[in-house]
């Protein structure tokens, strides 16, 4: 049986809803680096508009029944040295974790890199403490690259670890 979404590419008209989920998520310290606050709609939309012009970096959505469900995205380094490596965002909005929706987005983002000849590897931070995210990342082929202590502070004045993984999709 299909799954009751479709992944899609972003359009700048997503921003809004992808900024309040996002917010939603953000509420709890922790799942998010960003604060909030910090989640603009404008910066969405801005981030969207970008990456559909340009030949490194993506931004997908999941939709079901014409509504956002979850977003993902592939945001190139800006200098020459790194143009190859892409910096990926996964985000399953509230109530449509663990449904399979992030496993579809980085999926579909994945099979995006390896036909996008710029991009050669895919690198992310995961908090420590989320093992399902590590998980699904090694299942679909990324591998441990450090790990980045106290990365985040949070609220409460306690921190959380990073991890730093990545996925090679360039050429052998």
């Amino acid at each position: 049986m299909d799954p009751p979404w479709i992944v899609r590419p972003a359009r700048p008209s997503d921003a809004a809803l992808l900024a309040r989920a996002e917010r939603a998520i953000a509420e709890r310290p922790g799942f998010l680096v960003s604060q909030p606050h910090e989640l603009v709609d404008e910066r969405f939309a801005e981030k969207i508009a970008a990456l559909s012009r340009a030949d490194n970096g993506c931004y997908l959505v999941a939709e079901a029944d014409g509504a956002p469900i979850g977003h993902a995205l592939l945001d190139p380094l800006p200098l020459a040295a790194v143009r190859h490596v892409t910096q990926l965002t996964v985000v399953a909005h509230p109530g449509w974790q663990g449904r399979g929706v992030g496993t579809a987005l980085l999926a579909a983002l994945i099979a995006w890199a390896r036909q996008a000849p710029p991009v050669e590897k895919i690198e992310l931070q995961v908090r420590a403490t989320n093992t399902v995210a590590q998980a699904l990342y090694r299942k679909l082929g990324f591998v441990d690259e450090g790990r980045r202590a106290r990365r985040l502070k949070l609220g409460d004045g306690d921190y959380l670890d990073d991890l730093s993984m990545g996925l090679w999709v360039g050429p052998k």
